[in-house]
């Protein structure tokens, strides 16, 4: 098969300077081809850590002959070339990319109109990790867990087998030999009636697992997830990334972050320390990244390091993904502040104390106050804490906590800039409260402006759109009845405002088979409705999700006393 020109469009298109950390490896004659996918631009794909570690194991396997392909390089290739396509697939909207994509290579949107002449197509990261099934119809697979390990797997056994013409027999050869693949293909997915839940879900043969379960590296010094590329026209220019931790161990019942991830791990500060040293010998800037890096045991020795490093170059450029309110140190940020940051980020989710308990989100008020009293001591400029509203049980009153709390941020840290990020809860499969109601847009818009209002003259409030959310919420719980919707809705343009008008076109063609969307997105589900995504296994049993979702013994009965407790 014709050999791919490689990284030659790249370097062509857009004049980067990449730095490549590693030795890349010669394809062989016979290797796959295998075009990577990110659904956005050039400058964005460079700053995906996920989706560069995997192209670098990918360009150092001499049986794959990868490219990396973006949204702004997609005319620079031959679909035909590939046999295998891959996408990252980290947000809802990617769909519009990858839909793009599709529609620029000529290929047919269903994975069920295609033939042996087209790619194998396959997506992995966030998304389909919690629900695949809206997207369903458009891949042949989905990779389940961390794919380190998989993607090699993956295309040695589309080498075994690549001899087969009948597409669906190849692809259940390689979804039987790889743990951790689920082809949605080879499901039958029945309903108790057009617009209702679903009655059942079944694997089409007998070597098809029920239920597909996440793979996980274990030992995490054999994959230290460290940046292979450093480019100059990346968003985070020239920047080196280092994963300090995955996952984390706290368990906020609403985030799919720790509850995907489990069990939280991390590379040794050996390791760590290691990794670092190398990447500066490149550039000098650096970034640390994970759901909760201040977590890691040996944290403070990855700090200490980071002071030795700064004596030698006062001029590094250090930076952090959030942190976690109850690990901030002085010396964490004197760290960072050393480095040049001036800003780091902590998620509190609400300033309500009984709600903090219901959401697991364990951090007492006066923490709160210490990590911002903390912050300006370290000679922090500026503070920004994530929150959320619209989280069950959500009461006004507790809107007003977090405006009170984040007013008693603001006179316990004087001349310390306060930024409140805040969200609306979005239900994820997969997390203890994807069983969870969630307001309409009036109400969520409400609850934002009543925040709002409430810290007009104490800090600065970044919202998200309600109807934004809204948008991730029914496709978080949707099912792949959901895929004409989609189609229709990229076929006119692909923003926020299509939804509605391609849902009208749908009902007018006799065409809305399937549920109105705030079934999807609002309502509460009941603990024995089969899911959409209950053929994934993110490693905790659905029957301790269901409990996690629950409010502890007592809890009900201590804030709302004319309500039994829930046990």
């Amino acid at each position: 098969m014709a050999q791919t020109t490689r990284k030659d469009a790249v370097y062509r298109k857009d004049e980067a300077q990449e730095i490549y950390l590693y030795d890349p490896v010669p394809p062989n004659p016979d290797a796959v081809n295998l075009g990577f996918m990110y659904p956005a631009s050039y400058q964005i794909a460079l700053s995906s850590l996920g989706y560069l570690i995997l192209f670098k194991d990918m360009d150092q396997n001499p049986d794959v002959n990868v490219s990396r392909v973006y949204m702004d390089t997609l005319t620079d290739y031959d679909p035909r070339q590939f046999e295998l396509m891959g996408f990252s697939f980290s947000f809802e909207l990617d769909v519009i990319a990858i839909l793009k994509t599709f529609e620029t290579y000529n290929i047919p949107f269903f994975a069920k109109d295609r033939n042996r002449s087209h790619p194998l197509i396959f997506a992995g990261g966030p998304v389909p990790m919690s629900n695949p099934e809206p997207f369903a119809d458009f891949f042949d697979f989905f990779l389940v867990g961390e794919g380190e390990e998989m993607m090699s797997e993956l295309t040695q056994a589309y080498k075994k087998y690549e001899h087969l013409t009948d597409r669906e027999e190849l692809i259940r050869r390689i979804a039987a030999e790889v743990p951790g693949l689920y082809a949605p293909g080879l499901y039958e997915v029945e309903y108790e009636s057009p617009d209702g839940p679903i009655k059942s879900i079944t694997p089409k043969y007998d070597d098809i697992p029920t239920v597909v379960q996440k793979r996980l590296i274990e030992n995490m010094d054999n994959f230290v997830a460290s940046s292979p590329i450093i480019s100059d026209k990346a968003i985070f220019a020239n920047k080196f990334l280092v994963e300090v931790m995955r996952g984390c161990a706290h368990r906020c019942r609403f985030c799919l972050a720790s509850y995907s991830m489990l069990p939280a791990r991390g590379p040794s500060a050996d390791r760590i320390i290691q990794i670092i040293d190398q990447g500066l010998q490149h550039t000098n800037k650096l970034g640390l990244l994970g759901a909760l890096i201040s977590n890691h045991p040996n944290f403070d020795d990855i700090c200490a390091h980071l002071h030795k490093k700064l004596d030698e170059n006062p001029d590094l450029d250090i930076s952090a993904s959030s942190l976690r309110v109850d690990t901030i140190t002085e010396d964490i940020v004197k760290t960072f502040v050393r480095g040049n940051q001036r800003q780091l980020t902590v998620a509190i989710e609400t300033g309500s104390e009984k709600l903090r308990r219901r959401i697991n989100k364990n951090l007492k008020h006066e923490q709160i106050i210490q990590c911002a009293e903390i912050a300006k001591a370290g000679g922090l400029k500026s503070l920004k804490f994530y929150g959320m509203v619209a989280l069950p049980d959500e009461t006004p009153e507790d809107i007003d906590e977090t405006v009170a709390l984040m007013k008693e941020v603001k006179q316990a840290a004087p001349g310390l800039e306060i930024i409140l990020g805040s969200s609306s809860f979005v239900p994820k499969g997969g997390t203890p409260f994807q069983w969870m109601s969630r307001p309409d847009n009036k109400d969520v818009d409400a609850r934002f402006k009543r925040l709002k209002k409430g810290l007009a003259k104490t800090c600065d409030v970044r919202a998200t759109s309600a109807k934004w959310d809204y948008f991730q919420a029914f496709l978080s719980r949707g099912d792949r009845r959901l895929s004409k919707l989609l189609v229709r809705f990229y076929e006119h343009g692909g923003s926020l405002g299509h939804i509605n008008r391609a849902m009208k076109e749908l009902r007018a063609e006799g065409e809305l088979d399937f549920p109105e969307l705030d079934w999807y997105a609002l309502r509460e589900r009941p603990e024995s409705e089969i899911l959409p995504w209950d053929t994934i296994n993110l490693g905790v049993p659905r029957d301790i999700l269901y409990k996690e979702s629950l409010p502890t013994p007592g809890y009900l009965k201590e804030y709302y006393p004319e309500k039994e407790p829930m046990v």
